[in-house]
């Protein structure tokens, strides 16, 4: 007699003999909230309590009840069913070589807009969002008392557009439909601050005197490298890596060389979003003594990043150190870069040096990257060359170079010195 099948039913069977049963969600239930469960070893039991749990199944997707942690099932048309597919199909989607399609960081930023307009209208029909009422969710999303800003209102409005075109390429809507193709909300300006020498060294000061050498060296390595944020603090030991002389022209080898204390050249070992390509960065000087001093703690600490979260170690030494890795992590190193940002502006107002406190006011990790760019082509590197260190694309290069290198002392200087001796 064939057996009956219960749906998510699972069974394990030890070494022992003895077979545990348990309830366990498909991919798309568990992605939905829905946890594992352990039935215990009575298999009737364990059969009742999998098919209790699938009722439970079957009436949230019928849109009935459902435990606190599990995501409200969209009915089938509504605007969040659509939103559901794109996050689904557009965002968590793969390529042929199993790539995401979007990176994972703007994925996050898609995700939050997602859900705003998910709370604005999800259990609606798709026919219910019309030109009007993105016109009224504008004027909510900019509102000066209640609304999200400029900055993320422009976004969330993108993304809807976006779906909108997704559902047009589906045939869901017709073509030429998008009640987002013109929201009329011009995209904010875009961010023009790079650092200066002296708020970098500001910074880094600051920095040490907080208690806070990672955030010294991750001002450092912004500037020097200009890598994300997010890449930085995921950063392992193992990324800092002997380069041996084949994987650069002989010169630049001898060049490195020479200006290494023990005469080895090393560097970080990062992957470029652009491109998904392995780099392996030369560091030298200040920045790569920091890094062997934060290896040094890290390692006798356990941790296995360079970054640690400094001011939050455990008091047991044998604990594995803190660190700044994950969502979490990011937002408490944000935090204290504001913190490290508060006392460098109250530093340069003691030492009556109001243009750097105002400039330092406005500074953010971000905009390390934009430094880095600029003054290598301060410096005279082609856009093709920086590109190899940050990983922008050429055209964004360009476009950085174009906006920034004809306002910059720098450029001016070493055009008349370059002049003037030829």
């Amino acid at each position: 007699m064939a057996q009956i099948r219960i749906p998510c039913l699972v069974s394990k069977t030890n070494k022992s003999g003895i077979t545990s049963w348990y309830w366990q969600p498909s991919a798309t239930l568990a992605k939905a909230g829905w946890k594992p469960l352990t039935l215990g070893k009575d298999e009737g039991a364990a059969i009742t309590a999998a098919r209790t749990r699938n009722a439970q199944v079957d009436d949230w997707k019928s849109g009935g009840a459902k435990p606190r942690e599990v995501k409200k099932r969209e009915a089938t048309g509504t605007f969040g069913h659509l939103l559901a597919r794109y996050e689904r199909e557009v965002i968590d989607g793969k390529d042929g070589s199993g790539n995401w399609i979007i990176a994972r960081s703007t994925a996050r930023t898609y995700l939050t807009s997602m859900k705003r307009l998910a709370q604005w209208a999800g259990e609606y029909p798709v026919a219910y969002i019309t030109p009007l009422r993105v016109k009224n969710l504008r004027k909510a999303l900019m509102d000066p008392k209640t609304g999200v800003g400029h900055h993320a209102a422009h976004q969330c409005l993108k993304q809807g557009r976006q779906v909108f075109a997704f559902a047009e390429s589906e045939d869901i809507i017709g073509k030429g439909s998008n009640p987002f193709a013109n929201f009329n909300l011009a995209a904010p300006p875009p961010r023009h601050v790079v650092w200066s020498r002296q708020a970098r060294e500001a910074m880094i000061f600051a920095s040490y005197d907080m208690g806070m050498p990672s955030m010294a060296l991750a001002i450092m390595l912004g500037f020097a490298a200009g890598q994300r944020e997010q890449d930085y603090l995921a950063m392992t030991r193992r990324q800092y890596v002997v380069m041996p002389e084949h994987s650069m022209q002989p010169e630049d080898w001898r060049t490195l060389q020479a200006m290494a204390p023990d005469g080895i050249v090393r560097g970080i070992r990062v992957r470029q979003l652009k491109t998904n390509a392995w780099v392996e960065v030369p560091v030298t000087g200040l920045v790569r003594w920091a890094i062997e001093s934060n290896i040094e703690t890290a390692t006798a600490r356990g941790a296995p990043t360079i970054l640690l979260d400094d001011t939050r170690q455990p008091l047991d030494p044998n604990a594995v150190a803190a660190t700044y890795h994950g969502k979490a992590g990011q937002t408490r190193f944000q935090r204290d870069f504001a913190e490290i940002r508060e006392w460098a502006v109250a530093t340069a107002l003691g030492e009556d040096d109001p243009e750097l406190a105002e400039e330092l006011a406005g500074i953010e990790y971000r905009d390390l990257r934009r430094t880095c760019v600029v003054y290598l082509g301060e410096l005279g590197l082609d856009a093709h060359l920086i590109t190899g260190i940050t990983g922008h694309d050429i055209d964004e290069t360009q476009r950085i170079l174009k906006t920034y290198m004809p306002r910059t002392t720098a450029r001016a200087a070493r055009a008349i010195a370059i002049a003037t001796v030829r």
